[in-house]
């Protein structure tokens, strides 16, 4: 028997998308999109290319960017959770 989660946009605090090379336009903004139309309040984007974070915060149905986070630097969230976060260690090898 299988099991799948299944979680209400409403209960999601965060969420993390990693693009994609070859559909990463997607990712970017059509995702993103979504994301904010569901109402989830913290969106991060992690870009494999160049293992770039950028950290979105929900202004009225819109994101708007809190943080852009390269190699060499951390992340250091404090909301909705409270991590840190190491751009190189979510990024496949370059």
């Amino acid at each position: 028997m299988e099991h799948k989660l299944v979680l209400d946009a409403d209960s999601v605090l965060l969420v993390c998308e990693i693009t994609s090379p070859s559909n990463a336009a997607t990712d970017k903004v059509l995702k993103m999109h979504y994301y904010a139309a569901a109402g989830i309040p913290w969106y991060l984007l992690v870009e494999q290319d160049s293992a770039t974070l950028h950290l979105y915060a929900l202004v009225d149905d819109t994101y708007v960017e809190k943080a852009v986070v390269r190699p060499g630097d951390l992340l250091r969230l404090t909301e909705p959770v409270v991590a840190v976060l190491d751009p190189v260690e979510l990024s496949p090898p370059l």
